[in-house]
């Protein structure tokens, strides 16, 4: 699960979202309003621009591994119908995460929800990458001695499947393209010759690793103290500080 930013819509697809959402809050059906209008252009608008929010790979926006296929309700509609045609309460999702995701959804005492939104959260605040395993778990709080609450919901107790096996293979290859590709730079820093190229190389591969949330794992967060970054913020500050601008 990575940061993403929502984008702004046309005026004329929230004009569209606005209507049809206050057909549901004079008493419409939710889901029989949400299927008739999936057809619209208004929303094939939306679902475009959710898959522009995901990247060029158009993934997921829970598991990052699988194609997103369909347009998620973050807060459940059937139970929060007053947000079916809410721009920020939609997201992309793979037919897998949609399922297993479906109407479970827990808020906590201050009545916001548990579950990471990463249309909204930076997903690391509450989540920890562990790159021995590829696995995801809840971040420890010291001041409480306990899981992060919303990282320990999300992984443990919403049911999206972010630790299978085939998430987890995925986490540690793009992992492995990273360590690769500043290790490489690293070592051009010992020639002669100019880096420029290597940067060019760098960043593109930056750029094609994004899927995980991993490349704000090893240059933003935790991450950055293990190898080889934390050799290249030694040997390159210069350069550190440009990936982690393009990163940011």
């Amino acid at each position: 699960m990575r940061r993403l930013v929502r984008t702004a819509l046309p005026d004329r697809v929230h004009r569209y979202l606005a209507r049809k959402q206050s057909e549901v809050d004079s008493g419409r059906a939710p889901d029989a309003t949400w299927d008739s209008a999936r057809k619209t252009q208004a929303i094939r608008r939306v679902f475009s621009e959710l898959k522009r929010m995901a990247g060029s790979r158009e993934r997921c926006m829970f598991c990052e591994d699988s194609r997103g296929v369909d347009i998620d309700h973050f807060w459940p509609k059937s139970k929060y119908p007053e947000r079916t045609f809410v721009w920020d309460n939609l997201v992309l999702s793979c037919s897998g995460c949609n399922r297993d995701k479906g109407t479970w959804f827990e808020l906590g005492a201050d009545g916001s929800p548990l579950l990471i939104d990463p249309t909204r959260d930076d997903p690391w605040a509450h989540l920890f990458y562990d790159s021995k395993t590829g696995i995801v778990t809840a971040r420890f709080i010291a001041a409480t001695q306990g899981p992060d609450p919303r990282g320990q919901y999300t992984i443990e107790r919403s049911r999206l499947p972010l630790n299978i096996q085939a998430v987890t293979e995925g986490r540690r290859s793009t992992q492995k393209n990273l360590i690769r590709c500043v290790g490489r730079f690293v070592e051009s820093l010992n020639a002669t010759t100019t880096h420029t190229a290597a940067m060019t190389e760098l960043l593109a591969c930056v750029n094609d690793n994004s899927q995980y949330g991993l490349v704000d794992w090893f240059f933003l967060r935790d991450g950055q103290d293990e190898q080889p970054f934390a050799e290249l913020r030694s040997k390159s500050p210069a350069v550190w500080n440009l990936v982690t601008a393009h990163v940011a």
